[in-house]
């Protein structure tokens, strides 16, 4: 029995298939290059979790992803977006592993400390689940007896309520859990530039602040 596994749930990166709200302001070729600096930055954050890094990803079959060499991808499942995240972590668990966290590509600058933080409160938990400030939330985790598919069928996703109704959904199965601080989510230009204000002392080591920067896509005298 293997112990963590760290589920990166992504989109294959696509011109015109990704951040498609983010695009709708910045255009498809930044949206894209900007994806791609999203990635960059999780994969570094990636090797200081303390479990394996698995991808599980919607796009053509057989693709890899240049920026996690040797990291196993498996492709989505499911109808939407709730069916396709049950079935990651089943599929994960299915490999023999104890413990699943779950994140998107949303939040490029979720600190390793926080994820590794969530992995211990599974010690005294059955999940685990970290709101964002849109009314979703940035991550979620859960030991093997804590997946249960009420928490993610018939959610309506991509509302502000979707933190709150999983919630309920976990008081209602009776598992144990624990919040997480606030995350904020990158959805819209809004979020972007959020992003790059509380990034500002960082841009060094930051490939989306770097790419941001070059691009003149923030104007600072407006922030």
């Amino acid at each position: 029995m293997k112990k963590n596994a760290f589920i990166l749930f992504l989109k294959y990166p696509e011109r015109g298939a990704v951040k498609t709200r983010l695009a709708s302001s910045l255009g498809d070729d930044l949206t894209y290059e900007l994806y791609l600096c999203f990635l960059r930055d999780i994969s570094v954050m990636t090797r200081q979790i303390k479990a394996e890094t698995i991808i599980v990803y919607s796009g053509p079959e057989g693709v890899l992803f240049p920026d996690f060499p040797g990291i196993r991808c498996i492709r989505q499942r499911g109808k939407n977006i709730g069916q396709r995240m049950h079935k990651a972590f089943a599929d994960v668990f299915a490999q023999g592993y104890e413990r699943c966290m779950l994140i998107g590509s949303d939040s490029p600058d979720l600190p390793a400390t926080l994820v590794n933080d969530a992995f211990d409160k599974l010690n005294l938990a059955d999940v685990v689940i970290g709101p964002s400030a849109d009314g979703g939330y940035y991550l979620i985790g859960c030991k093997r007896q804590g997946l249960c598919p009420s928490i993610f069928n018939g959610i309506k996703w991509s509302t502000a309520g979707v933190f709150t109704e999983t919630i309920k959904r976990l008081d209602k199965a009776e598992f144990k859990y624990f919040q997480l601080q606030q995350w904020a989510d990158i959805d819209e230009f809004e979020d972007l530039k959020n992003f790059y204000k509380r990034n500002i002392f960082r841009s060094k080591e930051s490939r989306v602040m770097n790419f941001l920067a070059a691009e003149g896509i923030i104007n600072e005298s407006k922030l």
